[in-house]
Order: C-alpha cells, then structure tokens, then sequence
C-alpha cells in the first residue's frame, strides 16, 4: 500500500493578489445590495464543502476516487483571501457542514478539524463571527460520539455555539434580527426525531422573528448526481413550510448552485470549496435586510477547481453572479411524487 500525501501546496504572493483583486466587483454588488436592504442590513458569507485533509500520508482508499486530485487547504485559503479582501468585512460567516472529508464512512479523523483550525488562526480575523454545520463527511450516517464533540471544542472557534443534543449537532442562535437555526443532516438520512420535535418547539416558541435554517444537505435539486442523496424526510420540511418566520433554509453538499422559492421560502444551495460537480470552486454571499434576503450572491475562487464530473482541474478567474430565483415547483427539476407541490 503506498502512501499517498494531498498536496497543500504553497500559496503565492501572485496568487493571493489575484485572490484579492477578484473581489472588487462582488464588493460594489454587496454595496449596493446592502443600502437597498436598509440601515438593519446584515451580510453572511457561506463556506461549505471544505474537505480537508490534514497534513499527513493517506492510502488511496482513504482519499476516496479523486481526493489525490483536490488541494483543499490550498482552496479554503485562497476563499478566505478573498473574503478578508472584501470593502466591507461580513457580519457572520457560515461553516456549512463537510469540514473534514475523511468521514463519509463514520467519523472524521480529529486531525483534519486541526488542519481546519490551523488555517483558519492563520487567515481569518478572530473578531468575525463564524457558525458550524455538521454535513455527512463530518460523520456519516453515525451517532455524533464524545470525542467527536471533543474536537469540535478543541479545534472550532471559541464563539461556537453548543449543540443542544449529543448524537447531532444543532442548535438556535440570534445574531442581529435574524435567528439562526442548525440542523445536523447525517447521510442518507432523515433528521432524527429528537431534531424534528427541537425544531417544532423552535418554530411554535417564536413565530415572529424572521428565521434562517442552515443544513448541510439540502431538500431541493441541483442538476446533478447528489441530487440523489439529498434530503428527502418530510416531517422537518413541512414544518418550514407551515412556519411563517422561516424565510430561508441554506444548504451545501451538492457542489452546486441553486436559488429556489418553494413554499413561500427561499432555499438555495452554496457551491463547494474543495471540488465542483458541474460547477466552480466557491463560496456564497447572502444581504439581509430587516426581515426578508435581499440578495444572494455567489463568487468563484480565482484560482484552479477539481471538476468532478469532467475529471480534471481548470483555471477560473474568480467571476461571481448574483441568485435570482426561480418557481421550484415550475422546474424540471421539482418532483411531485417526493416533495409535496
């Protein structure tokens, strides 16, 4: 068996000034979405699928089909770049869910929160606040264990918020206006009953302040072959449906972008870090006015992507767009005989 190391190649000062000088057009966009959406406007940035790897040998099996293809650290670094390059700094940042990559078979190996750590003390101011999402490659379909909790505290960020059950990590914070509910998706799972009732008492305690629902997978499609192992549990998603505070749930896992309204919600999916499926490396930019999203945005990491699909690594420039949504329901995509019309 030989030993395969990922690569965390070194970084450039030409890669981080082209990092940085790709921001500048996303900057005016969040400018101006940010005076429209008024004096309360608030800007979250999303980070998801990061898929670390920590800074040691892997055997082939344990990188997965194309882990040896992707430089995770390199891209996370390259993202955070451009994010602390931003005009304006953002006023929460979104981990969401898939920090590790070694976990889709059960838990992810400690050290790869490490590597994760180290990066982050290394590029990201410590006075933004960050929240975590657990996704199915930080523990697979398997009960979260005290040791994987323990590196969650030992290696996140100190204004983590504590997980209110011990087998999945979710919990509900207010930042600003807005309150922040987390849910835990394992893989190729329903959200377990000990979540779904949480959410009920959540959404039935408080049903004024406008409410965001950050999960790493996500009950809508994308295009591509993860739309298979997408959400499908019916109980959680019909109590966002029936909630009026609830105007927006916030996924990754797909490696893909997409903005939906569906149910009176907004619900779009962020791209990946690591790896595209069908798409670039990126990250995601959300305005918030008082009580509605104002704009969603999302930015390509100027610098090279793993394209799953097509095999093989491309140069991008770092372009971003901005999300407009469509009718799910109207969509291709939608399917009648899994999620209700």
């Amino acid at each position: 068996m030989n030993p395969i190391l990922p690569f965390h190649q070194p970084l450039t000062a030409a890669d981080f000034e082209t990092a940085r000088q790709s921001t500048q057009a996303l900057s005016e966009a969040i400018a101006e979405a940010r005076r429209a959406a008024g004096a309360k406007a608030q800007v979250m940035v999303w980070l998801s699928d990061l898929h670390l790897h920590a800074s040691r040998s892997y055997d082939s099996a344990a990188l997965g089909p194309y882990g040896h293809a992707i430089d995770a650290t390199k891209n996370l670094r390259l993202a955070l770049a451009e994010i602390q390059a931003l005009s304006s700094a953002p006023d929460l940042l979104v981990f969401g869910g898939d920090i590790a990559d070694s976990g889709c078979a059960g838990e992810a190996p400690h050290d790869e929160y490490g590597e994760f750590q180290r990066i982050l003390n290394e590029s990201l101011s410590p006075n933004l606040p960050t929240l975590p999402v657990l996704g199915n490659h930080d523990h697979a379909d398997c009960p979260m264990t005290p040791g994987l909790h323990q590196a969650l505290a030992l290696h996140g960020r100190p204004d983590w918020p504590l997980s209110v059950g011990s087998e999945d990590f979710y919990y509900s914070v207010q930042i600003g206006g807005w309150r922040f509910i987390t849910l835990d998706s394992r893989q190729d799972h329903e959200l377990s009953e000990a979540q779904v009732a949480w959410l009920e008492t959540q959404i039935n305690r408080d049903s004024v302040t406008p409410t965001i629902v950050l999960v790493h997978r996500p009950w809508v499609t994308v295009g591509n072959w993860v739309d298979d192992h997408r959400q499908i549990g019916l109980p959680a998603l019909t109590l966002l449906n029936r909630a009026p505070s609830v105007k927006a749930v916030f996924s990754g896992h797909t490696h893909k972008s997409a903005a939906w309204n569906y149910h009176g919600k907004l619900h779009t999916v962020f791209p990946s870090v690591a790896y595209g499926i069908g798409e670039p490396c990126g990250w995601g930019v959300v305005v918030l006015g008082e009580e509605t999203v104002s704009a969603v945005f999302v930015k390509d990491i100027a610098g090279e992507c793993y394209d799953q699909p097509l095999g093989k690594t491309l140069p991008h420039s770092g372009q971003f767009r901005q999300l407009i949504p469509q009718e799910y329901t109207h969509s291709p995509l939608f399917n009648p005989c899994i999620l209700p019309s």
